[in-house]
């Protein structure tokens, strides 16, 4: 409840009775300036000084006339004796204050009407120490250039609160809710004059009846908000333009210095001049600052407060046609300058269904581009009715499109099914939503076919291509690039890329598909291809807002690889950390989870990398339902069980794959499970088979170099070493040379191969993977008979020295070679000295 010894806004009392020689209190006509400053002075915080209230001029007024109103004023306040010495009011006004012993506090209403005021006013405060300074004014000024520090109290800080609004209703008995505040704060969003208005209103008709507030509160608030929008309108200076402002509610925003292409086209019924028009809006407090945007370059816009825009467009229906006529006109000059957002904007505001609708289908590209997710999606969704946008093969899809990218990926939705898009021709924007949708479900397969149906289409000259086709075909090859990429079709997704990196040259897309391409390379292990695409992707600036959140991801992680297969893990966690954590929306997703568990299997630290991974599969259960998402997070979560010993978790994970990714995997499980004979048969296997990735024949070509190096045989181990030597100096890899235990990195060094690396030095530093050894359980006499057979013995001699038979020897030896997995004697020492059991 508000405490009822404060009036509203009593929290901005403190910056008006602060220190500071200047107090700028800055905002619309509705924001309630002079209300706080009287509220203020009827309070106890006003400092101990002379306050000199000055009321408003009653319109524009020259300094020298507003000054010798503001001299009268003191002089009535202070009681000091009037001087007629002839000299300039602003002169005699300063002798005044510099005389005076005592603080004074002058209140200025509205100085906004007096010409150039700003200046004196700052002279005023350097001649008069003693002198503090209150000013409402409803247009900004250069305040901050003529006193040092002024505090400034914003339109934002003016408006009222839920607690402000609570105590205005109170004073005067209102029956109210917390419900009522709410939507009475939310309806006037705080504009102290209009919460006044309402409270008006609610006063004359509540007569202690809270239901009837209740039931018709909507229709009580815009009663009440058109009243006061009416009685500003029957301000002097805004009379006379009364038909062009109801008009002027259909634009989103004014220019105050317009752009030729936009003062051709907006149509104000007898407004010649916009920018004067905006100009005398602005004076007349009716308009504020509009959002800017980073890249916008043009003229600041301003805009109607919401509350006082959707008034006016109620207030003009009486003047239908010039509202027609100026939100028709205004949509087609911001589709002439470029500006297809706005345009739909207004469409929507203005109910013109058709041609929101035709707009979507010419722009669709520059639509999505912008911010496909904040506007377009939502006015798709929520705006057009479902009658209208439902027989609009592109509107169905994208409404389709958005829900699915407006859910988090842990809530299922439901997705469209592939019989669903029968019947639709393959125009780019209905493969591309077609495709999106599919993939967003986890259908990357059926994603990639709905992209075969088109892809085959012959290549157009892009030179030949107006900006607008060059832009959509650029668009379209990017996610037909991603949909391969995301389908475990690498071969098709980098043509794609390419063309769509050069379709897109001076767009998003150009930077974009050079971070797919760096990331489709990083994946293969090329890395010096994947470093130029890099260095091409990060020549482009950042972009503004989501449009950067959707296009970063690819690069980040392509560069994060690439630090990683250059043994830069601190680079790499830098990379990442930058990153942060993806959007629910991330189609790559996998690919960081992939990269942060590299990252962990690299450092020494699975168990870090294996929590990380599961708890983020947990919320995202389709990360694994195929493609090469499911591909890229079996392989590390296998590798990352591997380096903690856990070698059936890591079987279980991709034993039934035949994935090429999976071959290097499954050859390090069994050499880590002392069992290089396997490891060799598997990398036999795929070095006959040949398909797969640069990175995975180089992991084998080392896996199998230190197996050849356990089974004894050091002239096919420096073949296949010699191997990896010779992809890593055509690729830039090093990584898979670390990707063994310690002991077995030595091995390799000792080999005699020259490596582009030390081993012995990677050995200490990065122990990626423990060198496991299988649980066996030997008798007391399997181990007694084990350590005859390393010294040498026969089988007469170990049955003598243990006092049994030669049979009982020979039952022993079968259970020992059981263990071992081996058939004979030899191959029994070979193992226990491989499992250092010796």
């Amino acid at each position: 409840m508000p405490d009822a010894g404060l009036p509203p806004r009593a929290r901005l009392f403190a910056s008006l009775s602060g220190p500071t020689p200047l107090v700028v209190v800055h905002g619309n006509r509705f924001s309630g300036k002079t209300s706080l400053t009287r509220s203020w002075l009827l309070s106890r915080t006003v400092p101990e000084a002379s306050v000199v209230p000055v009321s408003a001029p009653a319109g524009p007024i020259t300094a020298e006339a507003y000054w010798t109103d503001v001299l009268s004023a003191v002089y009535a306040r202070t009681g000091t004796p009037r001087s007629d010495d002839g000299g300039a009011s602003f002169d005699a006004l300063s002798a005044v204050l510099s005389a005076l012993p005592q603080q004074i506090v002058l209140i200025l209403d509205a100085v906004d009407r007096v010409e150039r005021i700003d200046a004196q006013i700052a002279a005023l405060l350097a001649l008069c120490p003693q002198l503090r300074i209150v000013v409402t004014t409803r247009t900004p000024g250069p305040w901050q250039q003529g006193a040092a520090d002024p505090t400034i109290v914003s339109a934002a800080e003016l408006a009222c609160t839920e607690q402000d609004i609570a105590a205005i209703l109170g004073a005067v008995a209102v029956p109210q809710t917390p419900r009522i505040v709410r939507w009475i704060g939310r309806r006037t969003t705080g504009l102290p004059a209009l919460v006044d208005a309402v409270r008006e209103h609610l006063q004359r008709r509540t007569a202690g009846s809270l239901e009837m507030t209740v039931e018709g509160l909507d229709d009580l608030i815009d009663h009440a908000i058109d009243h006061a929008v009416l009685d500003a309108l029957a301000d002097p200076d805004l009379a006379p333009l009364r038909r062009a402002i109801l008009a002027s509610s259909a634009l989103a925003a004014l220019p105050a210095e317009p752009s030729s292409t936009v003062r051709s086209g907006i149509v104000l019924p007898g407004v010649a001049d916009l920018g004067a028009f905006t100009r005398t809006l602005i004076a007349a407090g009716f308009l504020d600052p509009g959002p800017g945007r980073a890249e916008d370059a043009g003229p600041r816009r301003w805009c109607y407060p919401e509350p006082v825009r959707a008034s006016l467009r109620r207030l003009a229906h009486h003047h239908r046609a010039d509202l027609h006529a100026t939100e028709i006109a205004t949509i087609e000059a911001l589709l002439v300058a470029g500006d297809p957002h706005t345009a739909l904007a207004h469409a929507i505001d203005g109910r013109h269904w058709q041609r929101a609708l035709d707009i979507v289908d010419e722009h669709w590209t520059t639509l999505y581009t912008g911010g496909f997710l904040d506007s377009l999606g939502a006015a798709l969704v929520e705006r057009i009715p479902a009658e209208i946008a439902g027989t609009h093969p592109a509107a169905t899809a994208l409404r389709r499109l958005h829900r699915q990218f407006g859910a988090p990926r842990d809530v299922p939705v439901v997705t469209a099914a592939p019989e669903l898009a029968t019947g639709i021709g393959p125009e780019p924007a209905e493969v591309v939503t077609r495709a999106v949708m599919l993939r967003l479900d986890g259908q990357f397969v059926e994603a990639a076919k709905v992209c075969d149906t088109a892809a085959g289409h012959p290549l157009p000259v892009f030179d030949d291509l107006d900006a607008p086709l060059r832009q959509a075909y650029a668009f379209y090859y990017l996610h037909v690039g991603i949909t391969y990429l995301l389908a475990d079709r690498t071969d098709d997704a980098v043509p794609m890329f390419r063309r769509a990196h050069v379709a897109g040259t001076g767009t998003f897309v150009e930077r974009d598909a050079a971070g797919k391409l760096a990331l489709s390379c990083a994946l293969e292990g090329t890395l010096v291809d994947a470093r130029s695409w890099i260095d091409q992707e990060q020549r482009h600036p950042p972009l503004a807002g989501e449009s950067e959140t959707i296009v970063r991801t690819a690069g980040c992680v392509a560069a994060a690889l690439v630090a990683l297969d250059h043994l830069e893990p601190d680079t790499a966690l830098d990379i990442l950390t930058e990153l942060g954590t993806p959007t629910d929306t991330e189609e790559f997703w996998a690919h960081v989870l992939y990269t942060h568990g590299q990252h962990a299997l690299l450092t020494g630290m699975p168990a870090d990398g294996l929590r990380f991974i599961e708890s983020h599969l947990q919320r995202y259960p389709t990360l694994r339902t195929g493609g090469c998402c499911a591909v890229l997070i079996d392989a590390v979560l296998a590798d990352l069980h591997l380096a903690c010993g856990h070698v059936e978790q890591a079987d279980d994970l991709i034993a039934a794959s035949t994935h090429p990714t999976a071959a290097a995997v499954r050859a390090r499980a069994r050499l880590l499970d002392a069992d290089p004979a396997e490891a060799r048969q598997i990398i036999d296997r795929y070095r006959a088979d040949g398909a797969g990735p640069v990175r995975t024949s180089m992991e084998l070509a080392v896996l199998g170099a230190a197996a050849a190096a356990a089974l004894d045989d050091p002239d096919d181990a420096r073949r296949h070493l010699e191997r990896a030597v010779a992809f890593s100096r055509h690729t830039g890899l090093l990584r898979p040379f670390v990707l063994l235990p310690p002991p077995l990195q030595s091995a390799l060094a000792g080999l005699g191969v020259e490596l582009p690396l030390d081993l012995d030095r990677t050995a200490t530093r990065f122990p990626a993977f423990p060198l496991y050894r299988p649980l066996l359980t030997l008798t007391a006499r399997e181990r007694a008979v084990l350590a005859a057979l390393l010294s040498g013995r026969t089988i007469a001699a170990i049955a003598a020295s243990q006092f049994v038979s030669v049979n009982t020897v020979k039952t022993q030896l079968r259970s020992l070679y059981r263990k071992l997995g081996v058939h004979n004697r030899t191959d029994a020492v070979a193992a226990a000295r491989r499992l250092h059991l010796d």
